[in-house]
């Protein structure tokens, strides 16, 4: 009758807290039923289904397949589509069984549903025996369907159930990842790429900030042009972002600065016409944006100037060593300034120079002579030197031509033809030393 004790107590209960007892009771039952479902971690795992059936004829199907019960140790590596989550870690496992259809193992990590994985393993000669695996070192592609978590005497581990996938799916995944694998290195490189964002508009000023900044970019974003030099004079910047509006003040006052001060600093301008283009010729401006440009525009532009100034800095030493080889410069000028500065600036180069003051004794030279460079001053020619210009790109094709000219029409003429590159002032030592230095690298860097 001791027993029959706390039936007598429940009488005296009222409804609410009856229901409630109820509720508590029927956890109880569930729990002490899911415990009776673990076997002991010393008894033998019967195959079970691990699968959610796609539909009750393959549901089926599974349940009569031939299974191979094993116990042998392999590992796994996580393949997901998350960024975060991919993983070439080897993670070891338990594989319990196989079948045709897929495989159940122990890992004692959390998996979750729809994580791919790539196991491998190998079979004893015992296990390779039967018809469904010939081959002793197996890898295969599986997609997890099943988590199971449960307690041992030795910590948590994890029951998984997954599903054999077709090679053809985990390529494509795979492919997957290794773009994502592209873009973290793609973004773990522009994390020391440094650029200079000048505006007069703030509106503009800040939205190219943002698109470049998400790219992982270091924004330094102004309005003015005092502003921008004093930063570039304290940062060492890559490249720089401008529009016509700013650098034509001044009588491109801002694009004079830059190249005279920063060399190496890459520039990319915005204009809104091909005259526009055609009046900034002269400044070798490395990349051009038309007005009204997209984020995806500016995001391409951006990455071929910095993939320029990638190269050129990989390859800067080798460069610097070619242009010391002995190399030909062909001059045709009558101004004996334009001779000696040249010769000066020429002779620490390493380059033989050959002076001539027109173009027939040019044409006699480049026929007779391997020539490397050749220099056009217009104030013999006028126009009419392309004629000439376009008769040496016909039978000398890899020649690098450079015209001396001071009229800005002369000079787009000249470029529009096939010209190369060229100089505007003879005069200006320092200048001309530093695009002589320009032209070599670039000729060098473009072959």
């Amino acid at each position: 009758m001791q027993n029959e004790n706390w039936k007598e107590s429940l009488r005296n209960l009222a409804a609410d807290e009856l229901r409630n007892i109820r509720s508590f009771v029927d956890e109880l039952i569930q729990e002490s039923e899911a415990k009776a479902t673990i076997p002991a971690t010393t008894a033998e795992i019967a195959p079970v289904i691990v699968y959610p059936p796609d539909t009750p004829q393959k549901s089926g199907e599974r349940r009569t397949e031939k299974r191979f019960n094993m116990k042998i140790s392999g590992t796994c590596a996580i393949l997901d589509r998350s960024l975060n989550d991919y993983s070439n870690e080897e993670i070891p496992i338990t594989i319990k069984d196989v079948s045709q259809h897929g495989i159940r193992f122990i890992i004692n990590r959390s998996l979750l549903p729809s994580n791919h994985l790539i196991i491998k393993f190998s079979l004893s000669s015992a296990d390779i025996s039967g018809n469904l695996y010939r081959k002793p070192q197996k890898k295969i592609s599986v997609e997890v369907r099943r988590v199971l978590k449960r307690s041992t005497s030795s910590g948590e581990e994890y029951d998984i159930g997954a599903l054999s996938i077709d090679e053809d799916s985990m390529e494509k995944l795979q492919e997957e990842v290794n773009g994502i694998e592209v873009i973290k290195k793609r973004c773990k490189m522009k994390k020391d790429l440094k650029i200079m964002v000048l505006y007069t508009k703030e509106t503009q000023c800040r939205a190219i900030e943002n698109i470049l900044s998400k790219q992982g970019y270091i924004i330094f974003a102004v309005n003015q042009k005092h502003n921008a030099m004093s930063i570039l004079r304290k940062n060492k910047c890559d490249l720089l972002v401008t529009e016509f509006e700013s650098a034509k003040i001044n009588e491109y006052e801002l694009l004079k600065d830059v190249k005279t001060e920063f060399a190496d600093l890459g520039i990319i301008l915005e204009i809104d016409s091909v005259d526009t283009w055609i009046d900034l010729l002269s400044f070798r401006l490395d990349e051009y944006l038309i007005k009204g440009f997209n984020e995806r525009e500016l995001t391409i532009v951006v990455e071929v100037v910095f993939k320029k100034i990638l190269y050129k800095n990989m390859f800067r030493q080798y460069i610097e060593n070619e242009k010391r080889s002995n190399q030909n410069l062909l001059i045709v000028s009558l101004r004996d300034t334009v001779r000696k500065q040249l010769y000066e600036i020429t002779d620490q180069k390493g380059l033989s120079t050959i002076f001539v003051i027109n173009t027939e004794h040019a044409w006699n030279v480049l026929n007779m002579n391997k020539i490397d460079f050749m220099l056009l001053d217009t104030e013999i020619t006028g126009e009419e030197g392309l004629d000439f210009i376009t008769k040496v790109k016909k039978y000398f094709p890899r020649l690098s031509t450079t015209i001396l000219s001071e009229n800005i029409r002369e000079r787009s003429s000249y470029l529009m033809g096939g010209v190369d590159n060229f100089i505007v002032k003879p005069n200006d030592m320092q200048k001309l030393k530093q695009y002589w230095d320009s032209a070599i690298t670039q000729r060098y860097f473009c072959q």
